[in-house]
């Protein structure tokens, strides 16, 4: 009878996970089903397109290494280390995560274009470097409606993400093992290089892929901060947008189905390799 009533529980579980099943597989399939083999020769053939699958890939790799440069160490002291303020700057490290991407855009251009820092960064650090090697100046900034903008927007959101899974990673590590070896003559830095950081490496891994895969689709932000200029700052997310609103929705449809696969293989490879950061 226990039984009986078991399956007939679990029946009623599994109905809501195959709806929402089918309709995820119905929404992707409704991509591939619309592509034809002209529309994505069309697309093959774009040197625009290939110049933003290129910047795609090359301004996410970037803003990638640079998240996990600050992720790892900032990771492990949240993880290790109680201190004054640590739970205030361990919420402001979550809003990235759930503020609006196109705040975050808005917050960034006005930072850049409003406040004194910014505007050096973007336009006054790009003068004095022109200067110094003898270029002509001009009133291009390294940030506003440049490449630079895309890696800092994909940063700012892709290490919010990375601290998050990488702190997880250190806090499944048993610091007892950290204690053990400086109790043996080794410093905190060989304590943590030759013990928790090959340990965490897993959770690392899971973070650079989680991180790669967040900023990788970015649109909103970037497309408010950088503005949208084939051969400058055209991205794929913006392809598809640019393709739609000049009425090419056969080119918006393969950049997409690319898209949709290069998101299947980045989350094979996060659960292949994440472990229990996944």
């Amino acid at each position: 009878m226990t039984t009986n009533y078991t399956k007939k529980f679990d029946m009623m579980l599994v109905i809501p996970l195959a709806l929402y099943i089918l309709l995820i597989v119905g929404i992707i399939l409704s991509a591939f089903i619309k592509i034809t083999p002209e529309a994505v020769s069309s697309v093959f053939k774009n040197p625009a397109i290939w110049d933003s699958a290129v910047r795609s890939f090359v301004t996410s790799l970037i803003s990638t290494a640079l998240a996990l440069v600050i992720a790892v160490p900032t990771g492990y002291i949240l993880s290790r280390r109680r201190f004054y303020g640590h739970d205030l700057f361990d919420s402001i490290l979550d809003l990235p995560i759930v503020m609006p991407p196109l705040v975050i855009g808005l917050c960034i251009l006005l930072f850049f274009s409003g406040t004194n820092i910014g505007r050096f960064l973007d336009r006054g650090l790009s003068t004095m470097l022109a200067d110094t090697i003898g270029w002509k100046s001009n009133s291009a900034g390294f940030f506003i409606f440049n490449v630079g903008g895309i890696v800092v927007v994909q940063f700012v959101v892709g290490c919010a993400f990375a601290v998050r899974v990488i702190k997880s990673a250190f806090d499944e590590l048993d610091s007892r093992y950290e204690d053990v070896a400086m109790t043996l003559g080794a410093t905190p830095w060989q304590s943590f290089r030759k013990i928790s950081l090959p340990n965490a490496l897993p959770g690392i891994m899971a973070a650079a892929v989680i991180s790669w895969a967040r900023i990788f689709g970015l649109f909103g932000p970037i497309h408010l901060l950088c503005g949208t200029m084939r051969y400058k700052t055209e991205i794929l997310p913006t392809t598809i947008y640019l393709e739609y609103s000049v009425g090419n929705l056969d080119g918006a449809l393969v950049v997409s189905v690319f898209m949709i696969l290069i998101s299947m293989i980045t989350l094979f490879i996060f659960k292949k390799f994440g472990g229990k950061m996944y």
